[in-house]
């Protein structure tokens, strides 16, 4: 699998983007849950400003990326048997992935997905399995 074009530094910058723009939103949602109750509260039109959905359409656009671009960034040894981890960390993610979506449509099959919540569940199964696959050989 050639598609490793990120130099390794960039799992620094995935990692980075990822919890800065997945963070962020979920504080603020935490913190909203405890102002709700009280809408006399001076910070929740501030919240509900910073919650407005073209904001959170971009977090979860960047947290995407920022898993992708860690996805695709190199390990500190890059070899063949890392290649063949990779292949078969993204088989199984793909295949995971499907088996989800598909029995979740079968318990509700009126139940319709946001597309990030397929990118989120394929990344992360990629990211967990590979993670495993590569400390079996240790």
């Amino acid at each position: 699998m050639s598609l490793q074009i990120l130099p390794n530094r960039f799992k620094i910058v995935g990692l980075f983007t990822f919890f800065i723009f997945c963070g962020i939103p979920s504080i603020i949602s935490f913190f909203m849950g405890f102002t709700q109750p009280f809408e006399s509260n001076e910070n929740s039109p501030f919240l509900h400003e910073l919650l407005n959905p073209t904001i959170m359409k971009y977090a979860n656009i960047f947290t995407i990326l920022g898993m992708l671009v860690y996805m695709l960034s190199k390990e500190k040894v890059e070899d063949d048997y890392i290649t063949k981890l990779r292949l078969e960390s993204y088989q199984l993610a793909t295949i995971l992935c499907l088996a989800i979506t598909f029995i979740l449509h079968l318990i509700n099959s009126e139940m319709m997905f946001n597309l990030s919540y397929p990118l989120y569940i394929f990344i992360t199964i990629y990211l967990i399995t590979f993670y495993f696959k590569k400390r079996q050989i240790h």
